[in-house]
């Protein structure tokens, strides 16, 4: 019994050690595994640069006007509106009589100047007469005073006559120098009934509202019947030619990358389709308290602009080709741009030139070239000359911009 005892236990102990052995080339393996697994380069996902199109915008909003307004009204006091022409909404052409107002009280005084006018005529003739006369007199006195002179030295004449003629002589051309002052302020006089005249013959021309141009009626404050007065205001404010724009203010930081002639898309409430638009003024004043300027952009003819409509723009900044990659790869140390650049799996830094950004994406002026792969997020996880593993946006299911 104790042979047998001792066969089982010696048994049982080669088995068991067996096994033992067994198990150490498993767990060998299952270490050399683990140390094979640690030693995977790290994924990274990484972008190519490619070539493409950068269009940077600047979004404004503002409120449409008009270009150019004229206002219609009169300096005509007390005049009660006769007729109305046009509407609000109505296009009109320069010269449209728009408005007509009473001037019968300016006809009473037309018709008081032309009497005083041919009056004036009247005491003008009278004048002339008169400086005949005179002419006439003063001839006569001359030739008395040649008489009396001539009859004196023949000693037949005396002093007091002699002296007589002189004094008819005198008087006689101050009669005429009389007439012909008054002929003088009777010829002022009828310049001023003419001056007279011409201003009622004005105001009558001014009793007929005109378009000053060709355009469209944003406003008419005149009713018929209504009074009209000098302080009472435009009647009527048209928008000259019917063109509209875009009224916007602008961040005074974004003033300087604007210029005359950008172009822009304009999108008007209420309207299906955008407007085509440029910009035709940019304010050279910024406010003091808002920090902003002023800009305008006109729109096309054409467009479903409405004055004081809320529009919103997009100003095209710039567009051009270039080698661009995503802003997040760019690196900086300092004010030095790099990217980490993949090749053969391993990290390596460049330095690199800057262009302009637009949507994401930046220029690459200097430094990479189409084609080569750089980090998408730079600077994250990994060093220059570390190893890794690219991941790139067609194995990941990421949609490309």
């Amino acid at each position: 019994m104790s042979d047998c005892k001792s066969r089982a236990l010696l048994f049982a102990a080669v088995t068991l050690a067996g096994g033992f052995l067994v198990a150490l080339p498993s767990m060998a393996l299952a270490a050399d595994a683990e140390t094979v697994k640690e030693q995977t380069p790290p994924a990274i996902r990484v972008v190519a640069a490619e070539k493409r199109e950068l269009v940077e915008r600047l979004s404004v909003n503002g409120t449409i006007v008009a270009r150019e307004e004229a206002a219609v009204g009169t300096d005509l006091n007390g005049l009660t509106v006769l007729a109305l022409n046009a509407d609000i909404g109505d296009t009109v052409k320069k010269g449209d009589i728009l408005a007509v107002l009473d001037r019968s009280m300016l006809d009473t005084q037309l018709a008081q100047m032309e009497a005083t006018r041919a009056q004036a005529e009247a005491n003008i003739a009278q004048m002339q007469a008169q400086i005949g006369d005179a002419e006439v007199a003063v001839r006569q006195a001359e030739e008395a005073l040649e008489r009396a002179k001539a009859l004196q030295l023949k000693g037949v004449a005396t002093d007091a006559q002699r002296d007589n003629a002189v004094n008819a002589l005198d008087s006689a051309r101050a009669r005429l120098d009389s007439a012909k002052k008054a002929a003088t302020a009777s010829e002022a006089q009828l310049g001023v009934v003419d001056a007279q005249k011409r201003n009622v013959m004005v105001q009558i021309e001014k009793t007929d509202l005109r378009a000053p141009a060709d355009g469209l009626i944003l406003a008419r404050d005149a009713t018929l019947g209504g009074v009209v007065m000098p302080g009472s205001g435009p009647l009527f404010r048209i928008a000259i030619d019917t063109d509209f724009e875009l009224a916007a203010n602008v961040a005074e930081t974004d003033l300087p990358s604007l210029s005359k002639g950008l172009k822009a898309e304009v999108a008007i409430a209420g309207a299906d389709d955008g407007v085509a638009g440029e910009i035709r003024r940019i304010s050279p004043e910024v406010d003091r308290a808002s920090r902003l300027g002023s800009i305008r952009i006109s729109l096309a003819p054409g467009s479903e602009a409405r004055p004081g409509t809320f529009a919103r723009g997009e100003i095209e900044l710039f567009r051009r080709e270039g080698i661009a990659v995503p802003t997040s790869a760019v690196m900086y140390v300092g004010e030095d741009a790099f990217l980490q650049l993949v090749e053969d799996g391993r990290i390596t830094t460049v330095p690199v030139t800057l262009g302009p950004r637009a949507s994401g994406f930046v220029e690459i002026v200097a430094g990479l070239s189409a084609g080569q792969e750089v980090v998408s997020r730079a600077g994250t996880f990994v060093a220059d000359g570390d190893m890794v593993t690219p991941v790139r946006d067609e194995n990941t299911g990421a949609i490309k911009p």
